[in-house]
């Protein structure tokens, strides 16, 4: 039902995000032609996406078990509780929002903060403007785009951060996956899906880390 899409092209431009120090992962699907995309199919996006987590989890745990001085090989396995995830659709002006550059450590939703920023600092070559390109270049790869069908949802809205007051915790809301564990101890945590139906294609990111 849904495929990956343009997946080197993807690969690429996560690896020049890692090397810059970016901490978002990301899938980019397409679901075939007869399907009506729904929140149960961006559901299913996000199923995709653990599926990508755990294939660079393992390669990452089988790398490390290859030396000899590891000692502790684990399981690298990710949990992934799908039925607690609510579903959040952002309006049209937090679409907006999400994909300024203008004022970018500004509120809850400050995407380009988040990926410009995180605990660590990122480090591009070519500097800001180097950055605010790779940035427009992941959105137009996500589908991200300001137009009146693009359809995004939150899937972490209301998490409580353990180490700081955060306004828009929603009482009761739980974490879903152990992923989200690092980011919720003061950073924070994305984990979004994005359909443009222009392009039909459905993506789903993820970030979660700490200092």
């Amino acid at each position: 039902m849904l495929k990956v899409n343009e997946e080197e092209k993807s690969k690429s431009l996560l690896d020049q995000m890692d090397d810059a120090g970016c901490v978002f992962n990301f899938v980019v699907l397409r679901p075939e032609t007869n399907v009506t995309v729904d929140e149960s199919t961006h559901r299913q996006a996000l199923i995709g996406l653990h599926e990508k987590l755990m294939k660079d989890s393992w390669e990452w745990h089988n790398d490390l078990i290859k030396n000899p001085e590891y000692i502790n090989p684990g399981n690298p396995a990710i949990s992934w509780e799908l039925d607690k995830a609510v579903a959040t659709v952002l309006s049209r002006e937090e679409i907006h929002n999400i994909i300024l550059i203008e004022d970018y450590e500004r509120g809850p939703l400050a995407f380009y903060g988040s990926f410009r920023e995180p605990p660590y600092g990122t480090e591009f070559k070519g500097g800001e403007p180097e950055a605010q390109a790779l940035f427009h270049e992941w959105c137009q790869t996500l589908g991200l785009e300001e137009q009146d069908d693009v359809v995004v949802i939150n899937w972490v809205k209301g998490f409580k951060l353990e180490w700081l007051d955060n306004d828009d915790a929603i009482p009761g809301r739980e974490s879903w996956s152990d992923y989200f564990n690092e980011g919720l101890e003061w950073w924070g945590v994305w984990c979004l899906t994005i359909w443009n139906p222009k392009r039909r294609i459905l993506s789903a990111l993820i970030a979660s880390t700490t200092d």
